[in-house]
């Protein structure tokens, strides 16, 4: 007898739909962390001494935040994120 629901189990495989500074995007990840948004709204750039990303989110299912460098927040469908970058002097 095989086991046809294997491959279906909750939250495997699924596709979330977030909104990324007004972009629609889809992703695979339960959690993204501050660098994978970043990467998502600037894509190639990376952080540096020079140049600063703010990261907020909404989460029509949850707590509203902020994310920071080293941290990551749980994806729900339709959580709306607004990366700002802030080159210094």
């Amino acid at each position: 007898m095989s086991n046809n629901h294997s491959d279906q189990a909750p939250g495997h495989n699924k596709t979330y739909s977030i909104i990324v500074n007004g972009r629609p995007r889809e992703v695979t990840e339960h959690k993204l962390t501050y660098l994978q948004v970043v990467q998502l709204a600037f894509p190639g750039e990376q952080p540096s001494e020079d140049v600063v990303y703010t990261v907020t989110f909404s989460n029509p299912h949850g707590k509203d935040g902020s994310l920071v460098e080293g941290k990551d927040v749980v994806i729900k469908d339709g959580i709306i994120f607004n990366v700002a970058r802030t080159d210094q002097s």
